[in-house]
């Protein structure tokens, strides 16, 4: 759960009077992680509002595989469901998204701007994550203006920051603001060059503006990445690899389980 080592975790043992090797340890919290996963399951079904979708990797013994994570947005963030999916197998994702948002009863999906989620639901249920968004075009309108300056085009390097004020302002204008819509009509002819690079990203930030979530809880898909760095990164970044599928699914539901609700769970259940 704290990403420590199995060989740290063997060192650290005997002072609590313990003893095993890091291959016991290892096939215990395998153990453990199936008992957890058994435990979600049989759990009464999580009725959620927004559901929170986002693909990871995941690094094996001699190969990398993906792994989506279902999350609850709004509702404390809660594990939803794990699946060895990689967000590249288009059909499998939208199948298993189609499926637990039926399961849930989810009236809205949250997810980043991969192309993978895109028609799963009607558009008007499908929203962006607003820091992602946000993330994105920034770090692109950034680099055009630094370009911009660099080749002494003052007009694009003004309109670039312009998009930067509009990205950052608070709050969101729900609609496409006029000054984005002048921003597009004054590029819509560039093909070429900066002015070309310009016109992309204004079109694109336009296109996908009301795509956004507006939501005045969370409009964020922040709450999923966060669950996957304290379930499984976290793990992910002490050793070279899981070394079977089975340990990469059940580590995520043993880390949620020991956190426990208020940081209280029932150790006897999954040891």
């Amino acid at each position: 759960m704290f990403g420590l080592s199995y060989r740290s975790v063997g060192k650290f043992l005997p002072l609590l009077e313990c003893r095993g090797s890091k291959s016991s340890i290892e096939r215990d919290v395998g153990a453990a992680g199936q008992r957890a996963k058994e435990l979600h399951g049989q759990a009464p079904r999580m009725r959620v509002r927004v559901l929170g979708v986002d693909g990871t990797g995941a690094a094996m013994a001699g190969r990398d595989a993906g792994v989506l994570f279902f999350v609850a947005i709004g509702s404390g963030g809660g594990l939803i469901g794990v699946q060895p999916v990689h967000e590249e197998e288009t059909g499998k994702v939208r199948r298993h998204v189609a499926k637990v948002m039926a399961q849930v009863g989810a009236e809205e999906l949250r997810t980043d701007e991969h192309s993978v989620y895109e028609g799963i639901v009607s558009e008007g249920q499908h929203r962006l994550c607003l820091t992602h968004w946000r993330k994105s075009k920034g770090k692109r309108a950034y680099d055009l203006y630094r370009q911009a300056v660099a080749e002494d085009r003052p007009l694009e390097a003004q309109t670039m920051r312009q998009l930067l004020d509009l990205l950052r302002k608070q709050p969101r204008a729900p609609a496409v603001p006029e000054e984005l819509s002048r921003l597009v009509m004054r590029y819509i002819n560039a093909r070429r060059g900066l002015p070309w690079k310009v016109n992309q990203l204004l079109q694109h930030v336009e296109r996908t503006w009301e795509k956004v979530s507006d939501d005045p809880v969370d409009p964020t898909n922040n709450a999923t990445e966060r669950l996957i760095g304290l379930t499984l990164k976290i793990r992910a970044k002490t050793m070279r690899g899981f070394k079977a599928m089975h340990k990469v699914i059940g580590h995520p539901y043993l880390a949620f389980y020991l956190r426990g609700r208020e940081g209280i769970c029932d150790l006897r259940k999954v040891i």
